[in-house]
């Protein structure tokens, strides 16, 4: 079935689909350019970022792959670090490497060359959209603290392709300052979500991946006319206005993006695609 053809009959949804339940567990890597010689300098950062007590349980008792606690807004968060390149097997980092939209070449090129990973986790916290803004937010905290250590080239985010380099993580975090998980107006997107060129019924899309992880239906444009970077600007507004629950788009709506331009909202599976802007 096509694109359009599950429209014709435009029969109202019965109940809102959207929001569902997040995935309650949040899970990254964040990747390095050498093979660290221990764990000391991680968790002095993150001590210095969240106070002498934020770390606990460290746990050595691995010769290669020592692990700790960190707690940050009451959330605990499991780091563990491995000295070795992240199995292709478990998340090809080259390929997804080659189609993110917003790394430079060296930064393509120092992902898909890296040493070493930390996995960082947190479990059970994202019940709720809001526990789910709740998690992400402080993570990406944590993720910026550890971000400090010499060698960091980034973070892959578990359940899509985005890798964020450290400029550009540390770029998003730097706006964080000043506001809390609850700010309204504010969420880093860009860390969270991965936005891409696809195709659907042959023709063009800019779409996003992550925002299903929340709960919330993806976000997509379908054969695009305004200049990409346009596109870009109002999915990533967009996404941010889902997550901290400002608006929820939903099939058949009608939505204005300038006094000239409005699109309507149609569903394809889990994607809401805009199409007329």
């Amino acid at each position: 079935m096509g694109l359009f053809d599950r429209f014709k009959k435009k029969a109202p949804e019965s109940a809102p689909e959207w929001p569902k339940p997040p995935m309650e567990d949040t899970m990254a890597l964040l990747l390095m350019d050498r093979v660290l010689e221990g764990i000391d300098p991680a968790i002095a950062l993150l001590r210095n970022a969240f106070g002498e007590r934020s770390v606990s349980d460290i746990d050595r008792s691995h010769p290669r792959v020592p692990a700790f606690i960190v707690t940050v807004d009451g959330l605990e968060f499991w780091c563990s670090y491995l000295p070795m390149p992240v199995p292709k097997e478990d998340r090809d980092i080259p390929a997804a490497a080659k189609y993110n939209l917003f790394l430079k070449p060296e930064e393509q090129e120092a992902f898909c060359n890296h040493k070493s990973f930390w996995v960082i986790a947190q479990k059970g916290g994202g019940k709720t959209l809001d526990g789910k803004r709740r998690a992400c937010w402080n993570f990406s905290l944590v993720c910026a603290a550890l971000m400090e250590l010499e060698g960091a080239v980034g973070v892959s985010v578990t359940n899509t392709a985005l890798l964020v380099s450290k400029e550009n993580y540390l770029s998003h975090c730097a706006r964080m300052e000043g506001m809390t998980w609850e700010d309204p107006d504010y969420f880093p997107v860009p860390l969270w979500i991965w936005f891409y060129p696809g195709l659907q019924e042959e023709s063009p899309t800019v779409q996003t991946q992550g925002l299903t992880a929340f709960g919330l239906p993806e976000l997509g444009f379908f054969k695009p006319e305004l200049p990409i970077q346009d596109t870009l600007n109002y999915l990533f507004t967009m996404s941010s206005w889902q997550i901290t629950g400002k608006q929820l788009y939903r099939n058949m709506a009608l939505i204005p993006l300038t006094e000239e331009i409005e699109v309507i909202g149609k569903r394809d599976g889990d994607t809401i695609f805009f199409i007329g802007g």
